[in-house]
């Protein structure tokens, strides 16, 4: 490997570790993390097909909360270097990998458990001088421990795949093992899908996930015009449905609103007035905004996103508060501990801008108040952030970019990578400023509406994960049955084809709610990762599987 491509797999590795710790841009998903990969290393289509087969396996692989899983920006590096460098089959890359993605899972939790904490406290300093600059580059600090913890590993494991004993003893494998691995990547996605479905959890919408799988199964429909189908099966479901209830909630509200001298516009216009010496204005929210495209930088065990939110609220600080004290309580306020889903979090922001305002100008709000509202919000805006964004959206969009991309179409991971940051700059940009001018009263429109549109983004998600259970598993049961002649031919009848009789796509179906079962029983993913490796190997070794 030259310098160059070995400088160039730095920055690229660099830029998905960073990834994985913000979660912002998708860079740390193995179809973008592999593909990048593929790019720098001169071979762009293997890092494809790499990370389109490692991103299916991964789809269920999510932060919610404390929960770290395993790392999939390390996932998806370390396969396309060892598929592009070790010249490794893709099914044996991808499951090599899985293993150093637990391991990298591990080393994240340690990064943000003493390193980063560490960096918060210094913050803490920086708060208690009204210091906003310092602030700031702590937030940043924090990139560079994540940047190394992916960009090392794969530096190594580049260096060495590259040396001849080290690819004479990946290729003495037995091939027990390396078939195995390669046919145990065939029905891998099940986990993924199945942790999806445990996410989503609403049973009475199970019919669109068959649905899906049928169409698949016995169409030859594509995965964008399922997603289609699937948005129009969302939008029927939403019109009959949902769409009347919405209507009468909506007519409550505005009832209620008119009663109440609509509070929402009397708030905006008494800012107005007597906010004029110190009135935030667009260009104030914006700067917000472009902080958010950093936010999740410094997540830490201790307060979790409390340096996050601090650094992207304090051009409204600096606005609000012109004296070094008021500023330090202000900083201060906004370092306590606090922790949302990320794509939700402006939603807060745009309200605690107002509330700010209002404190700054009229001391009417107590500071107890603006944090106990940031409290009383994160827990259910999470809970509404995870399952429509990391449960439907992402692994909806990743999906079908992967199964363009298994056959190497750039256009897979550009798909993914567009729609998903175009998803995320417009829940960034107007979660935060239709807030700040309804103030405290959007919380009510958010508690009404936001089910209701997860409930109908469920219908398209459950959709397009049937298809992709009947198109992206692969079980084959080659175990003859009996054999006989027509024609002066030789028929063979295996197991495969006697289940294919009965229902194709029969045993992936059973498999995917075989993993769902056990992963509501609290079965480990991993441990079922694990077990359909070991199945693998050991089905083919007694020809069971092939």
């Amino acid at each position: 490997m030259t310098i160059t491509k070995f400088i160039l797999l730095f920055i690229v590795t660099s830029i998905s570790g960073i990834g994985a710790a913000a979660e912002e841009y998708q860079t740390h998903r193995p179809l973008i993390a592999s593909t990048l990969v593929g790019f720098v290393l001169g071979d762009i289509k293997t890092g494809i097909i790499v990370g389109a087969s490692m991103e299916l396996i991964a789809l269920g692989w999510m932060t919610i909360g404390a929960s770290v899983p395993p790392d999939p920006a390390m996932a998806g590096t370390i396969a396309a270097i060892l598929a592009i460098v070790g010249k490794q089959n893709t099914g044996v890359a991808v499951s090599i990998a899985i293993p150093v993605a637990v391991a990298g899972q591990v080393l994240q939790i340690a990064q943000k458990s003493t390193i980063d904490v560490a960096i918060m406290h210094w913050a803490d300093k920086f708060a208690e001088r009204g210091c906003a600059k310092g602030i700031t580059a702590m937030h940043f600090l924090t990139a560079i421990p994540s940047a190394l913890r992916v960009a090392v590993p794969s530096l190594m494991v580049a260096y060495f795949a590259n040396v001849s004993y080290v690819k004479v003893i990946l290729n003495e494998i037995p091939k027990p093992i390396t078939i195995g691995l390669q046919i145990a990547s065939g029905f891998l996605v099940v986990v993924g899908y199945a942790m999806i479905m445990q996410l989503l959890n609403v049973n009475e919408l199970l019919p669109f996930f068959f649905i899906g799988f049928l169409i698949m199964t016995f169409t030859k429909m594509t995965l964008v015009g399922l997603a289609i189908l699937g948005a129009s099966f969302a939008a029927i479901f939403y019109v009959y449905f949902i769409r009347d209830n919405s209507k009468s909630s909506i007519r409550g509200r505005k009832i209620r609103a008119t009663d109440e001298k609509n509070p929402d516009i009397d708030m905006e216009n008494e800012t107005a007035e007597v906010n004029e010496s110190v009135k935030l204005e667009r260009k104030d929210l914006l700067k917000v905004f472009w902080r958010m495209q950093f936010y999740q930088i410094s997540w830490n065990y201790e307060r979790m996103q409390n340096l996050c939110y601090c650094y992207s609220i304090i051009p409204i600080l600096k606005k609000l508060y012109k004296t070094k004290d008021s500023l330090s309580e202000a900083l201060k306020r906004h370092m306590e501990y606090f922790n949302t889903h990320q794509f939700t979090v402006p939603i807060i922001l745009g309200i605690n801008a107002a509330m700010e305002e209002v404190k700054a100008n009229e001391g009417k709000i107590d500071g107890e108040v603006i944090t106990g509202l940031k409290v009383a919000l994160m827990g259910p805006l999470a809970g509404l952030g995870d399952p429509i964004f990391w449960g439907i959206l992402r692994p909806m969009t990743a999906a079908i970019g992967a199964g363009i991309g298994l056959s190497g179409n750039v256009l897979g991971p550009v798909i993914f990578f567009v729609i998903i940051n175009a998803i995320r700059l417009v829940m960034r940009y107007y979660g935060l400023m239709i807030p700040y001018y309804q103030g405290i009263n959007m919380i009510t429109s958010i508690k009404d509406v936001m089910p209701k549109i997860m409930k109908t983004v469920t219908v398209l998600a459950y959709t397009v994960m049937g298809g992709l259970v009947a198109r992206w598993t692969a079980i084959n049961v080659p175990i003859q049955l009996y054999s006989y002649r027509t024609g002066g031919k030789l028929v063979i009848v295996t197991v495969q084809q006697q289940l294919d009789a009965i229902m194709p796509n029969l045993l992936p179906l059973l498999l995917t709610f075989f993993i769902y079962w056990l992963l509501r029983r609290k079965v480990s993913p991993i441990i079922c990762i694990i077990g359909l490796m070991l199945l693998g190997i050991i089905g083919y070794t007694l020809g069971v599987l092939g």
